[in-house]
């Protein structure tokens, strides 16, 4: 073999490994690149929900509050004329909260935010939160699994052209014996138990940290205004 040919081979391994190494190079930068395009979108998704989603985590844990504290349900009673609307306000604020989450985990479940902390934040929070009112560890009353928060989620969303929000309260009484009715069935005898006051302080305290992490700049809610049903030493998750 002559010395012609042997440099010819040796420059053709060159320039192939070159090559090699410069298309492994592309394909790294690609990947971060679209990683990062996702991690973006993430914000972007969390950025259009999250004051919708705040405003539910923060009517949701009013009445959970209101509930606990003041005595919501000893008030508005089985003899009271407007127990029925009692009832249905706070399935309503459930409802509510189920709807939005359920909106943001459509669009958000496709994309990677592992460096974003307001994303990972929010999301831990809404899982926990979820968690919670399905756990069966200590009691099963007002125990909503999630599969059923999500259907109930699901039921309350509306499309209109391209967005997605949730429907009022009007329309949720109106459709409340055809969509959600079956739903809940069998938490509604529970919602003016005291046994399932655990799990609403529990629920509450988390919500208020959902509405801190939504709002972090305190634009619309003060942490103040977020009153905890129990001690933050008591606080699920320290």
């Amino acid at each position: 073999m002559t010395a012609a040919v042997i440099t010819a081979i040796v420059g053709l391994i060159t320039t192939l490994v070159a090559g090699y190494v410069a298309a492994r190079q592309t394909l790294r930068l690609d990947i971060e690149r679209k990683l990062k395009d996702r991690e973006l979108n993430a914000e972007d998704v969390l950025a259009k929900y999250r004051e919708p989603l705040a405003a539910a985590a923060m009517d949701l844990q009013s009445r959970c509050y209101n509930i606990v504290r003041l005595g919501f349900f000893q008030k508005f009673d089985r003899q009271h004329e407007r127990y029925s609307a009692a009832q249905k306000t706070t399935l309503f604020r459930f409802a509510q909260y189920f709807g939005w989450t359920e909106i943001l985990r459509r669009d958000i479940q496709y994309l990677s935010f592992p460096e974003n902390v307001d994303t990972k934040c929010v999301a831990q929070l809404q899982g926990d939160i979820a968690r919670r009112i399905a756990s069966s560890d200590h009691d099963e009353v007002l125990m909503i699994w999630t599969d059923e928060q999500r259907a109930i989620g699901e039921r309350m969303i509306i499309h209109e052209e391209d967005r997605s929000f949730c429907m009022g309260y009007a329309r949720f009484c109106d459709d409340y014996e055809q969509c959600f009715a079956g739903l809940f069935e069998r938490v509604l005898p529970h919602l003016d138990d005291p046994a399932a006051h655990v799990r609403l302080r529990e629920t509450q305290v988390l919500l208020c940290k959902l509405v801190s992490a939504l709002d972090k700049d305190e634009l619309r809610y003060k942490k103040e205004h977020l009153k905890l049903a129990i001690d933050e030493a008591q606080t699920p998750g320290g």
